[in-house]
């Protein structure tokens, strides 16, 4: 008896065993094209019996993955439809050589929209994101225990795109303005010893931080 027809009567069961929404492939790795030799739940994406190698069997076979794992598991497939599978693929092997495959595609549609309506109802399709510090002119709320170093932290990522002490020890003047600024933007300022906190974060002295935040003033006006 041949191997794959061992395989051949787990796809009628297990694609009534998981649904409509799920396909289940057997293809015969032998043939020419490795086409499809058993297929259940078809319509998922539109293949029947004799459908040919997909780009994903190629690659298996190009990297000779098969050696190595026994599946591969949760990649992504997509169908003409536009549909997107959450896909798998499990090796079937004779004698060291790969004679098939048994793969399963899962169409997340109904999955998709379900998660959509449930994100709405909480409201989350009101959120967009957000963008330099703002959602569509709207201010974005932080919610820190330490206020202050999450915004010096914040304005010196985004401007240097690190806040490792060494990083901020070699801050140009320019570097500290654009912080600075940010900061004022942000109203760090509005809060008691401000200044001083952001003088130490900067490496630099509280006279140096009032006299940028007069440039950055001067310049406004």
């Amino acid at each position: 008896m041949d191997i794959l027809d061992y395989y051949k009567k787990l796809v009628d069961f297990l694609g009534e065993v998981m649904g409509e929404d799920t396909e289940v492939v057997l293809r015969d790795c032998r043939k020419p094209n490795h086409d499809i030799v058993a297929i259940a739940n078809g319509h998922v994406s539109g293949r029947t019996v004799g459908a040919p190698i997909t780009d994903f069997t190629l690659s298996v076979l190009a990297s000779e993955q098969w050696k190595e794992k026994d599946y591969v598991v949760n990649y992504l497939g997509k169908a003409k439809q536009g549909k997107r599978l959450r896909s798998s693929t499990y090796f079937i092997r004779e004698k060291g050589k790969l004679v098939g495959q048994l793969c399963i595609n899962i169409d997340m549609t109904r999955y998709q929209k379900l998660s959509e309506e449930i994100l709405q109802l909480g409201g989350m399709h009101l959120l967009p994101e957000a963008e330099d510090g703002l959602v569509c002119g709207k201010a974005v709320e932080t919610f820190t225990n330490d206020v202050m170093k999450d915004l010096l932290e914040r304005a010196v990522m985004e401007t240097v795109g690190s806040c490792e002490a060494i990083v901020r020890e070699r801050l140009t003047q320019d570097d500290r303005i654009q912080i600075l600024e940010k900061l004022s933007r942000s109203g760090l300022f509005q809060l008691k010893g401000a200044v001083g906190e952001a003088a130490s974060y900067l490496y630099c002295s509280e006279a140096s931080i009032y006299r940028y935040l007069s440039k950055i003033s001067k310049g406004k006006q």
